[in-house]
């Protein structure tokens, strides 16, 4: 009975922190890298990075989440397009502040906006996108 009742209330809370503050769920098949505009992670890079990929460390489900990030290169096939991402050429983690954690998926932006705070924050940019791109 004492382990039923610990699931019970386990579930209890995980679904009411889900319902009353916004999580990544790093299980999903949600966004894990966003192209960027193309950067040298370093000096001694031979090539660009033009992926940036993400995904949260830790939440404190009030006004703080980590995240882990990394630039990544591409992968491109014989003629040159790109079919993936390949390796990391520069990582580290990123802290939101309670501001940028307070308006997390407040202007419908949920998946997105780690990728805009870990972004402004390195000096990365993102690539224009058309209108049939978005959908």
């Amino acid at each position: 009975m004492k382990n039923l009742t610990i699931l019970v209330l386990a579930f209890i809370l995980s679904y009411t922190l889900k319902a009353q503050t916004p999580v990544i769920d790093t299980l999903s098949k949600g966004i894990v890298a966003v192209r960027i505009n193309p950067v040298k992670a370093s000096f001694q890079d031979t090539a660009n990075s033009v992926f940036l990929g993400a995904y949260v460390v830790s939440d404190n489900l009030k006004n703080s989440a980590t995240f882990y990030w990394q630039l990544m290169l591409p992968v491109k096939d014989s003629s040159g397009t790109v079919i993936g991402v390949g390796r990391a050429t520069s990582q580290g983690n990123y802290t939101m502040t309670p501001e940028q954690y307070a308006v997390w998926c407040h202007p419908e932006d949920c998946e997105t906006w780690p990728f805009t705070v870990i972004a402004q924050a390195y000096g990365l940019t993102f690539p224009a996108v058309s209108n049939t791109q978005r959908r």
